[in-house]
């Protein structure tokens, strides 16, 4: 994740939604080098896993609400993705996993 020394809440909203959506596309890229495609849109991977930032973000009770609050961001970042309250546990590898099937 890029941290920026930034006040703006939008452009720091905006960066979290940019290291999001970099991660999961390395992630699809990754699996799709080993074999495996998708069996829905990127679009829906993209934002399945967004939704579940919102819904975390809105879990911390911290106000303002903004994404960059949702606790499963650093694990969504490190990899590791704990169970978080309210969704699936794994947001990004759930998903994958979940729409793609192995070609050969």
């Amino acid at each position: 994740m890029v941290v920026m020394p930034c006040d703006d809440p939008d452009r720091m909203e905006i960066q979290v939604i940019v290291d999001v959506l970099d991660t999961i596309e390395a992630r699809l890229c990754e699996r799709e080098r080993c074999g495996w495609r998708l069996t829905v849109p990127r679009s829906y991977i993209y934002a399945a896993v967004l939704h579940a930032v919102i819904v975390s973000a809105r879990a911390s009770h911290r106000l303002p609400a903004t994404l960059d609050h949702a606790e499963v961001l650093d694990a969504i970042f490190d990899g590791t993705e704990p169970p978080c309250r309210g969704g699936t546990g794994r947001p990004v590898e759930d998903l994958i996993g979940l729409h793609t099937v192995h070609v050969n």
